[in-house]
């Protein structure tokens, strides 16, 4: 990625491409680094936009992103052509990862900062209180730095930290791995079990 381009400015663009196609308007919910990034938690360069979930434009219902929307997916080529990017820089792979959406912890879809990118492109940015428990099961999944330096920038309350866990193990998804891991996360932030 060109570390120049910002990600407003190709979603800006994404805007504009949208709009130029005559497209219904696109109202999308973007977690992870470029969420992070857009409510001012961390700073560093993201390589892509990672869209949760679709919203509905006449009362707000929440969907699966998976499989971006086929015009939308036009779009998000043309402007990776336009300003060099990787041809996935807006992708949903995480809404296929995460589970059911009415899974997620209410902190997801109440904890959202919005912004508009033209008539045709709106994007709500989960916050704090709703990346925590994705990043935490993010770190328990696949062992990246970037996990826990994004974790450590959250500053979870412990109280934050056990909660986001207990959502985890309600999923039923957490192997053997990931609940030996929990120790070393929670010690990593400075809250271990009492």
């Amino acid at each position: 990625m060109n570390k120049s381009i910002q990600w407003d400015d190709a979603l800006m663009l994404l805007g504009e491409v949208l709009g130029t196609a005559r497209n219904l308007p696109y109202h999308l919910v973007v977690c992870g680094g470029a969420a992070l990034r857009a409510n001012e938690i961390v700073s560093r360069v993201t390589r892509d936009v990672d869209v949760l979930a679709v919203r509905g434009s006449v009362d707000g219902e929440v969907g699966t992103a998976w499989p971006l929307p086929e015009n939308l997916r036009e779009a998000v080529a043309e402007v990776a052509t336009e300003l060099g990017l990787p041809e996935n820089w807006l992708n949903a792979s995480t809404s296929l990862v995460v589970g059911p959406l009415e899974g997620l912890p209410t902190e997801v879809w109440t904890d959202l900062r919005t912004t508009h990118y033209g008539p045709f492109l709106t994007i709500s940015y989960v916050g704090r209180a709703g990346q925590i428990p994705l990043k935490l099961s993010a770190a328990l999944s696949r062992n990246e730095a970037r996990d826990l330096d994004d974790l450590r920038a959250l500053a979870p309350t412990p109280e934050e930290s056990w909660r986001a866990i207990q959502w985890i193990e309600q999923t039923g998804l957490m192997n053997a791995v990931q609940q030996r891991r929990i120790d070393e996360i929670l010690t990593f932030l400075g809250h271990g079990r009492d």
